[in-house]
């Protein structure tokens, strides 16, 4: 049988998995969020820009803000992905990035206080804390302790 490193299904155990998920579901929810923030949502970012800087500054910055959001969501899907094929590194990433979520969620619970709307604002990073939390759980450990021995891609 060969292997290509990939995750089979079920392979991995389930902290794992769903760890994968959380990752998955947090960068579509912050891909969404922009876009509703920026262009549906009123005042949406996109107006406020405009009546700032301008039309084409606007467009300019909106630009650079969607394109900085797409290389680190792309970031987070191929650290979701080799965490998931058994990568310690990837693991670790992910955990630290969980763990600066927690960290700039605590920072803007303290000073705007907690409201509906933070929460609905914040879920992805509520959904990256959850997911670095299940990649610290001692059954995700036997995944990436087998991974160690067999060389990277």
């Amino acid at each position: 049988m060969v292997t290509t490193g990939l995750d089979p299904a079920g392979w991995a155990p389930k902290p794992v998995r769903v760890a994968y998920a959380l990752t998955l579901a947090r960068t579509a929810v912050e891909l969404v969020g922009w876009v509703l923030g920026s262009f549906v949502i009123t005042p949406t970012r996109g107006a406020e820009l405009r009546e700032e800087l301008g039309p084409s500054e606007a467009l300019l910055q909106l630009g650079a803000s969607g394109g900085v959001l797409v290389a680190l969501s792309g970031l987070w899907l191929l650290g979701a992905y080799r965490m998931r094929a058994g990568r310690p590194w990837a693991r670790i990433v992910l955990a630290l990035a969980g763990a600066l979520c927690a960290l700039w969620l605590l920072n803007n619970t303290t000073m705007s206080g907690f409201d509906v709307s933070l929460a609905a604002e914040r879920s992805h990073e509520v959904l990256a804390i959850a997911a670095a939390a299940l990649l610290c759980l001692p059954a995700a450990n036997a995944h990436f302790t087998s991974h160690r021995a067999q060389p990277t891609c």
